[in-house]
């Protein structure tokens, strides 16, 4: 209660205290998340302790079929788009427009809009079903509205065929539980079928980009699996596949990675078993040298066969068949040799060139194993939303800072913000500060560790002091990267510094805050990083990205995302009404004065193919490494885009007082042998 607005109530007076806003972002406790847009009151997860009543597992519902209408309808909410790729593809060559082609393409299968439908209608495992309810998920989110009836046999349906599928679905939207749920319910099928007792291999594989995302399919996974009978395992150190195989002893295979927080012991090559798990997760390098120890020095040297394998999912599979893995990933898409594989990709951004090499790659291998066109399976492609755009609920904003050290006041700012001193009330007077935790991303490890040192005391002692802020990339060690994880999960950690990294799949839910420090090299790079906040339907949730005059020619991708997003967005939910009748907005708000206006999208250079096939390869020149054949200007260029806030001769000078200390302590070690030398004059 405002104490001096109860006391001058009868006086005319206004009590100057401002009453604190209430903020609606990722981060506050008890929110529950949202995952339909066009309706934000609506949860699609209770929380456990809720009074909701729970449906019964082992008595399945009566659900009536939607009618076609009721489906066209519910695809058009949602913005469900499926399409046979197949028969795309057949009617391509006729003279009819690429929209009315891609209309006939359309199918509109049974949608699922309820996870009571899964016993109901799937006869879905009663273990897998209690796990799913015991991770207070009741309500599909629209990426698995549309795809787990596709990749759910219907058991009264024999005669239909599980399709290989193309998804692409925006980020935190449940692509995971999307294949996990249909994967675990085929395992276990496999396993019920009669004469399969006591029969353990590998029946499918999940290819991932990083590590890090690997741990938390395992992690997301093994919930799932409880007492279902089906086994899951990160691929680790040691493993074989196969009888009389060498043991992986890469370091890409995995140290001592924390998995459930519990730490897992190497496997010694002696002792170490065959592998028996039923799903397999790795990155595409690790799962190689298991099949093909020799690859790195051989990539024409074929793996070894998986025939027993029958599901391949590719998460981030723009990134799986980026030239950076493709060669990887192709060879582990070569040894599943079995007739009966299904092919499914996941992404919030799949390119259309990554479209028709996954297409082309799967009719040349239908074509090598000599299936018959009546036995190949449909391709079938699920697009929901905007292709390729941002999340709506996110605001995004564009900070223009000349300089690198406009940056980092930039950065500080964010960390520290502080009011207008004005007496003039601003528009923005009422917008609460940006809160932790925020997850910063730069170019190059170098950068992000120079920004750590930077911002690593900014935290004051009361609140934590260093121990507040991390960074995160490559070069560490597996249990450190493990560890620091964990923490920034906990809360522990307020600022995260890191690479691309962390930009793909990495579910962090109570993120507010994304900080682009340095620009991302494409378009679908920024769709990523700005991903890791309003996970799961997640409002109030903002990306932040600084640009300097090097990034001004870079900047125009990014700006036509951020315009796309804001066309989705049909109406701020989190506005609120302050005492004085205007409205305020928090730092999640989408409001459009935050976007691009409209003078800055035409102004902004339009970049060449060129100019983003470099950025993508090596990103902004100015913040690349220096190399011994770069020229003078290119040098001066890199040292002055350097992060920090020493000048050129104060960093000269520590340079040579630390040279100096080194060198004179080179030359007291050299003196001390070489008396300790004259000292000895041996035996006698």
């Amino acid at each position: 209660m405002d104490a001096l607005r109860l006391l001058s109530r009868s006086t005319g007076l206004k009590s100057k205290i401002s009453r604190t806003l209430p903020q609606n972002i990722p981060s506050a406790s008890g929110q529950a998340p949202v995952q339909d847009v066009s309706e934000p009151s609506t949860s699609r997860k209770r929380k456990r302790d809720s009074d909701a009543p729970e449906g019964d597992d082992n008595q399945p519902t009566n659900s009536s079929q939607p009618s076609e209408s009721e489906i066209r309808r519910i695809h058009k909410k949602h913005k469900i788009k499926i399409v046979d790729l197949n028969r795309f593809r057949a009617i391509s060559k006729s003279s009819e427009s690429r929209k009315t082609q891609k209309e006939q393409s359309r199918i509109f299968p049974q949608p699922l809009t309820s996870f009571e439908q899964l016993r109901a209608d799937y006869g879905l495992n009663a273990a897998l079903a209690r796990n799913i309810s015991d991770q207070a998920y009741f309500e599909p989110t629209e990426v698995q509205i549309a795809t787990l009836p596709l990749l759910l046999m219907i058991p009264k349906e024999e005669q239909r065929t599980e399709p290989n599928l193309l998804t692409v679905a925006p980020t935190g939207s449940g692509k995971t539980l999307a294949f996990l749920i249909p994967l675990i319910e085929k395992v276990s099928r496999a396993h019920r079928r009669p004469g399969a007792v006591g029969e353990r291999h590998v029946r499918a594989i999940i290819l991932a980009p990083t590590k890090e995302l690997v741990f938390q399919i395992v992690n997301e996974g093994r919930k799932l699996t409880a007492n279902t009978g089906v086994t899951l395992s990160a691929v680790k150190k040691g493993m074989r596949l196969f009888d009389g195989s060498t043991h992986s002893n890469v370091e890409e295979s995995g140290d001592d990675a924390e998995v459930n927080g519990s730490e897992d012991v190497k496997v010694s090559p002696k002792s170490s078993a065959i592998v028996k798990a039923d799903i397999l997760v790795s990155t595409p390098l690790s799962l190689v040298h298991l099949l093909c120890p020799s690859w790195e020095e051989d990539e024409g040297s074929p793996p070894r066969p998986l025939p027993n394998v029958e599901s391949l999912i590719f998460d981030e599979a723009d990134v799986l068949l980026d030239p950076l893995f493709r060669s990887q990933t192709l060879a582990v898409w070569s040894a599943c040799t079995s007739l009966s594989l299904r092919v499914s990709m996941w992404s919030a951004t799949i390119g259309s060139n990554v479209e028709e090499l996954a297409v082309q790659t799967i009719s040349d291998r239908q074509k090598k194993l000599e299936v018959p066109r009546s036995q190949r399976p449909p391709l079938i492609r699920t697009i929901i939303g905007l292709k390729d755009t941002s999340l709506p609920t996110i605001s995004h904003r564009l900070v223009y800072t000349a300089t690198e050290s406009g940056k980092l006041l930039g950065m500080r700012q964010l960390l520290h913000p502080s009011r207008p001193t004005s007496k003039v009330k601003r528009q923005d007077e009422n917008t609460p500060p940006p809160r932790p935790p925020f997850l910063v991303f730069t170019q190059t490890i170098a950068r992000a560790q120079a920004l750590y040192s930077e911002l690593q005391y900014d935290i004051p002692a009361q609140a934590g002091g260093s121990s507040r802020v991390a960074v995160l990339h490559s070069s560490l060690s597996q249990h450190a990267r493990s560890s620091i994880m964990q923490n920034f999960r906990q809360g522990k950690i307020w600022v995260l510094i890191t690479t691309d990294l962390l930009s793909r799949g990495i579910d962090f839910r109570g993120v507010n805050v994304v900080v682009n420090y340095d620009i991302p090299t494409t378009a679908a790079g920024y769709v990523h990083r700005a991903g890791r906040t309003g996970r799961g339907g997640r409002e109030g949730g903002a990306c932040v990205s600084f640009y300097t005059k090097e990034d001004i020619a870079y900047v125009k991708g990014i700006a036509n995302v951020i315009v796309a997003s804001e066309k989705t967005h049909r109406t701020p939910a989190n506005t609120t009404q302050s005492s004085d009748g205007t409205q305020s907005k928090g730092i999640g708000s989408s409001a459009t004065s935050e976007m691009i206006q409209p003078w800055l999208l035409h102004a902004l250079p339009s970049v060449s193919k060129s100019a983003r096939k470099a950025l993508k390869l090596h990103g902004v020149e100015s913040r690349r490494a220096i190399h011994a054949d770069d020229d003078e200007k290119t040098k001066r260029m890199k040292r002055k885009a350097r992060i920090g806030t020493q000048s050129g001769y104060e960093r000269r000078e520590t340079n040579r007082k630390r040279g100096a200390l080194e060198g004179s302590l080179r030359a007291k070690t050299k003196a001390l042998h070489q008396r300790e030398k004259e000292d000895w004059e041996g035996f006698e």
